[in-house]
Order: structure tokens, then C-alpha cells, then sequence
């Protein structure tokens, strides 16, 4: 078979799974919506929640974010925030903590010493934002007990000394759990510390699907890059694992994955999911639980 026959089945096949015309003015005739998200935790010292303006993907011109908040961009986000909400959080002994706006970091923030957050407990957010009121609820899951690791050099050259890591934990038994793994090394050089991210990709997001019960392990690599041939160095390597609400799990692995496939024409966008309750009302209000283990590290 020819190429040229080729690229023609291959645009049939493209174009017969197309759907029917969308006319574009019921695109763009979308009212805007108010966006909702915060995530509690027993270990968290401040209670933050965002509230801004969403506004139609379609027909909605937008500078691009240029990752400068001291251009138009600042102005620009500025704008969908929204300043004069009234953001309440309470539990089911009607404890209730009304957070207050922070300009510098543009949310709702309240110390979560003055409200405590405790585990297995449900607790409740209500937004006044628009003359529309929102709600959602949300559970605060188990902790992690503990998480162990092994370190193994791997391969080496001249310039940089790779090293495997290896993490593992006990799946929290009874129920279902949806997991969050992260870390950094901080590498000590002559010059001040180096930080670098733990890559655990899409294996980052966890489940305990494949068994209750069972010791869950991912791995990862970082790599030193000694100053001489006979340099060592000490790096502190933070590790962190989440038991986070399936809300949160599926709205951080959208994202995760949508950034990753930013640009692919061949793969559909990830949509995140929705526990917000009210008129145009979308976004998460989730619990969750943090476990994290620093360790100390020679390199050689």
C-alpha cells in the first residue's frame, strides 16, 4: 500500500470520528462560574480556600499567562478573584472558623489552630460569592503510618553518580484509599544547596486497587553531580505520601495529566471533577492526610 494511500485512510478514519457542528454561539452564551478549591489536613497551620471567576473557554479572549505576576498577566488574574466572599468552614459539632481574604497570597485564610481538624471527622465549607451561595462537604482519611526506603547507586561516569530510590508503604486496610507520592533531594555543594525534584510521574498517583492491604512501592532516580572525583557530599531527601479524598486524587492526576499531554492533538483533555454544590458552582473541597520522612544521605 502506497504512503499516499496510507495518509488517506488515515484522515477518513480522523474525520468519520468527528461529531456532528456545534453551533458556536451556544458555546460562547455560557454564564460564567464561580471556581471553589481547598484541601484540609490535620497538619496543616493555615486553612486556605480560592474563590475566583471561571469564565467559557470558548470565546473568551484571555492574555497568555506569561508567568509574571508584574505584567498585564497580575492584572489579568487580579481581575477573576474574587475579594468580598464570605468563606465559612464548620464540623458536625457546629465549631465554625470564617476565613478572611489575604491580598498578598489572593484566598480565604484562617489558622487552623483556632479549628481543629481531626481525622475521620466530616466537615462542611459554605461560600456566599455573587449573591449565590455554595456548599460541599468532605472526610479527612487515614494517615499513613510509615514509609521506608532504599537507596542504591546505579549507573556512574566521570561527571554524575545516578542513584535508584525505592519507596514503600503499608496500604491502609478497610477501606479505599487514593495515594499522593512526592520528594526532593537537597544536595549540599561548595556553592550553597541544590534542590531536585523526585520524578515519579503518573506513578505518583496510587491506588489501592490492585490489593487491600498491600505494601504499595514506587521508585524514582536523582543523580549527583560530584564537584571532584574524590567529592561526597550530604543530601536530605524529604519523602511524602498523601491519603488524599478520591476528589483530590482525580483533580491532581487531571491536572498532571493534562500538562503532560499539553499540546497533543491525539489525546482528549482530562476532566476534573466537581464536589461543589450551587448555581455555576465548580471545584473541590477535599481532606486529606500527610505522612513525611527526611532522610539523611552520604553521596559518593
Amino acid at each position: 500500500m502506497s504512503k499516499y494511500i496510507q495518509i488517506t485512510l488515515l484522515l477518513t478514519i480522523i474525520c468519520s470520528a468527528c461529531q456532528e457542528p456545534v453551533d458556536a454561539d451556544e458555546l460562547i452564551n455560557v454564564e460564567d462560574s464561580t471556581y471553589i478549591i481547598g484541601y484540609i489536613s490535620p497538619t496543616d497551620t493555615v486553612l486556605t480556600i480560592h474563590v475566583s471567576t471561571v469564565v467559557p473557554a470558548v470565546g473568551t479572549p484571555i492574555p497568555r499567562y506569561n508567568y509574571s505576576y508584574e505584567t498585564e498577566t497580575g492584572a489579568t488574574i487580579e481581575k477573576f478573584i474574587i475579594k468580598d466572599a464570605t468563606v465559612i468552614i464548620s464540623d458536625e459539632e457546629n465549631n465554625v472558623i470564617q476565613l478572611s481574604y489575604n491580598p498578598e497570597r489572593r484566598n480565604y485564610q484562617g489558622l487552623a489552630s483556632e479549628f481543629d481538624i481531626i481525622e475521620g471527622a466530616t466537615y462542611f465549607l459554605r461560600v456566599s460569592a455573587n449573591n449565590k451561595e455554595y456548599t460541599a462537604s468532605c472526610i479527612i482519611p487515614k494517615k499513613i503510618e510509615t514509609i521506608t526506603e532504599k537507596i542504591i547507586a546505579g549507573e556512574k561516569d566521570e561527571y554524575y553518580q545516578n542513584y535508584n530510590l525505592d519507596v514503600a508503604f503499608q496500604d491502609i486496610s478497610g477501606t479505599r484509599n487514593f495515594y499522593l507520592i512526592s520528594g526532593l533531594a537537597e544536595i549540599e555543594y561548595e556553592d550553597g544547596p541544590y534542590i531536585i525534584p523526585m520524578d515519579f510521574g503518573l506513578n505518583g498517583y496510587l491506588t489501592d486497587v490492585i490489593g487491600d492491604g498491600a505494601v504499595v512501592s514506587i521508585n524514582s532516580t536523582f543523580s549527583y553531580f560530584p564537584q571532584d572525583s574524590e567529592a561526597s557530599s550530604n543530601a536530605k531527601i524529604t519523602l511524602q505520601v498523601a491519603n488524599v479524598e478520591e476528589a483530590l486524587y482525580l483533580n491532581r492526576r487531571a491536572t498532571y495529566l493534562n500538562n503532560y499531554n499539553d499540546g497533543n492533538p491525539f489525546v482528549e483533555y482530562s476532566i476534573a471533577p466537581n464536589n461543589i454544590e450551587g448555581e455555576n458552582g465548580v471545584g473541590v473541597f477535599a481532606g486529606y492526610q500527610l505522612t513525611e520522612k527526611v532522610i539523611e544521605y552520604e553521596l559518593k
